[in-house]
C-alpha cells in the first residue's frame, strides 16, 4: 500500500483531505475541463484502504 501511496504523491499532483484537494482544484480551475465539477478523487487499487481519509486530484489508473 505504501508504494501505491507514493505513486499518488508523485503522479497525483495533490493528495490530502477531500476539502484540501477541492481547494487546490478551485485554485487551478483553469487547468481542467468545463465538465469537471469537483477535484477530489478516491484512491484506488492497493491504496484503497486509505480512500476514506486521503483523496487525490488525479484519478490514477492501474499501471
Amino acid at each position: 500500500m505504501l508504494r501505491c501511496r507514493i505513486r499518488y504523491f508523485t503522479d497525483g499532483a495533490v493528495i490530502g483531505s477531500r476539502a484540501f484537494v477541492n481547494q487546490a482544484f478551485t485554485a487551478a480551475r483553469d487547468r481542467f475541463g468545463p465538465n469537471r465539477k469537483t477535484g477530489a478523487r478516491k484512491l484506488k487499487g492497493a491504496a484503497s484502504p486509505a480512500a476514506s481519509l486521503l483523496w487525490s486530484l488525479r484519478d490514477l489508473k492501474k499501471v
